[in-house]
């Protein structure tokens, strides 16, 4: 695999919006860098060959020590416009390293994510990626666009105010995470300390109540408090954030909605976030763990 260079990043993010929205992640991931902004530590972006690429990722820079798990694991951000090519450069050497265990966050479910899952039957290794609340086992993210210019904007309700998320509140925000762990808590307070683009709204005694964060230009745990639910504050913090997004050079935000949480569908309805249909691009999360 190539590393790629400025220039090269450059002439590669050209061709990103022809392959919207699969690409969306790749696109934001390569403007960050290019901004020198929100550079997940440790990390390189490469390609199978360039300039006629079939596949870019982000991964891990081999040996690196600056290198801090997202969230918890060796984590592969991939796009790929040829996918005939994959399964060839899936058995690469340098595609990743197979030895180890590696998460590929939120690759496309119909093309890539049974690639992968080939690859890892041919190792004769296990994957983890089953979700019990999920009927066949895929864990399927639904996509959602998100732009200002198309959102319905909402208000924050008297006796709340919308600010920035101190790093004081990531050890609450990596409780309140459905997949939060004590290891995970690191990635939290990275993309605080960081500044990574979120929104948060706090109670006049600075009660963080609700809130929304980002990596790599992703949107992703939103959450409102139990008691504070049914106040609008969702739409909020989506709104507020989607627009932090655009305003870097993004030609949107977006975020994956698992298709079983229905509260969270009708919030992004109400929003008018548009959905990416499910048969034209879905998401799923591959955690490959190699036998012991």
């Amino acid at each position: 695999m190539i590393v790629l260079t400025r220039d090269q990043l450059e002439q590669i993010l050209k061709t990103l919006p022809e392959y919207y929205p699969k690409s969306l992640q790749l696109d934001a991931i390569i403007r960050n860098r290019l901004a020198g902004s929100h550079v997940w530590p440790g990390t390189e972006i490469v390609a199978d060959k360039f300039p006629d690429y079939s596949v870019i990722l982000q991964h891990p820079i081999k040996g690196s020590h600056d290198y801090l798990p997202c969230p918890e694991h060796n984590s592969v951000t991939l796009f790929c416009r040829d996918i005939s090519r994959l399964e060839d450069i899936v058995r690469r050497k340098d595609f990743v390293d197979w030895s180890k265990g590696v998460e590929f966050f939120a690759v496309s479910r119909h093309d890539v994510y049974p690639c992968l899952w080939k690859q890892s039957e041919e190792l004769e290794n296990s994957v983890e990626n089953h979700d019990s609340e999920e009927p066949d086992g895929i864990d399927l993210g639904i996509v959602h666009l998100l732009n200002p210019s198309y959102l319905v904007k909402s208000e924050v309700p008297e006796g709340f105010r919308l600010g920035e998320i101190p790093e004081c509140y990531a050890e609450q925000c990596n409780r309140e995470w459905h997949y939060g762990t004590p290891n995970s808590l690191s990635f939290f307070k990275h993309i605080l300390r960081d500044k990574f683009p979120a929104s948060g709204i706090f109670t006049q005694d600075d009660r963080l109540v609700a809130y929304i964060f980002s990596c790599e230009g992703g949107m992703f745990n939103g959450y409102v408090h139990p008691e504070y639910r049914g106040r609008g504050l969702y739409q909020v913090v989506n709104y507020d954030l989607a627009g932090k997004l655009v305003a870097l050079g993004q030609p949107c935000s977006w975020l994956f909605v698992k298709r079983w949480n229905e509260p969270s569908l009708n919030s992004y309805r109400k929003l008018g976030a548009k959905k990416v249909h499910p048969d034209e691009f879905a998401v799923a999360w591959f955690e490959y763990e190699p036998k012991k």
